[in-house]
C-alpha cells in the first residue's frame, strides 16, 4: 500500500517537475515559445480548413453518393421511429390482458383511498362532535357548580352576618313599592 502511494507521488513529482522546466524553458525563450504557439494553431486552422474544405469537395464530386447517404440517414432516422412506434403497440397488444388489470387495479386503489378519505373526515367529524358534545356537558356542569357556589356563599353570608341581612330585607321590602313607582 506505501509503495503505491510511492508510486504515485514519485509520478506526480516527475509531471510537476517537468512542466515546471517547460514552463522555464518558454519563459527563457519567449519568442521562440510565442512564434512556436502561433504556427501549432496555424497548423490546426489549416488542417481543419482541409478537411472541411475536403469534405465539401469529395460531396461535390460524388454528389450522387452524398445525397443517396443523407437519403438512406432519413429513411434509417423513419425506420426506428415506426420501428419505436410499432414495438410500442406491439407489446400493449401482447400485454392487453396485463394492462387491463393494471388499470383495473388503479381504478380499485383509487377507489379504496376515496373510501379511507371519507371515512376519516366522517370519523373525525363524529369525534369532534363528541368532544363538542362532552365540553358542552362539561361547561353546563361548571356553570351549575359555581351557581350552587354562589348560592351556598350568599346563604353562609346571610347566616354570619343575620343582622345585617335582616335589616337589607327590611330595606327592600319597605323601599319595594317606592322603587317601583319610581321606574
Amino acid at each position: 500500500m506505501r509503495v503505491m502511494a510511492w508510486e504515485k507521488w514519485r509520478n506526480e513529482y516527475a509531471q510537476m517537475l517537468a512542466f515546471m522546466k517547460g514552463a522555464m524553458r518558454r519563459m527563457m525563450n519567449r519568442q521562440l515559445s510565442m512564434g512556436w504557439e502561433q504556427w501549432q494553431y496555424w497548423y490546426h486552422d489549416l488542417i481543419n480548413q482541409r478537411f472541411v474544405v475536403g469534405g465539401a469537395i469529395r460531396r461535390m464530386m460524388k454528389r450522387k453518393l452524398s445525397m443517396a447517404w443523407e437519403q438512406w440517414q432519413f429513411w434509417y432516422a423513419e425506420m426506428m421511429a415506426q420501428k419505436k412506434f410499432l414495438t410500442g403497440a406491439l407489446n400493449r397488444m401482447k400485454m392487453f390482458k396485463l394492462s387491463q388489470a393494471w388499470e383495473s387495479w388503479q381504478f380499485w386503489y383509487e377507489d379504496l383511498m376515496e373510501q379511507k378519505r371519507k371515512l376519516a373526515q366522517a370519523l373525525g367529524r363524529l369525534i369532534h362532535r363528541q368532544k363538542s358534545m362532552a365540553f358542552l356537558r362539561w361547561c353546563a356542569w361548571y356553570d351549575d357548580l359555581l351557581e350552587q357556589r354562589r348560592k351556598v356563599a350568599g346563604a353562609l353570608n346571610r347566616m354570619l352576618k343575620r343582622k345585617l341581612s335582616m335589616a337589607w330585607e327590611q330595606w327592600q321590602v319597605s323601599t319595594g313599592p317606592f322603587l317601583l313607582f319610581l321606574t
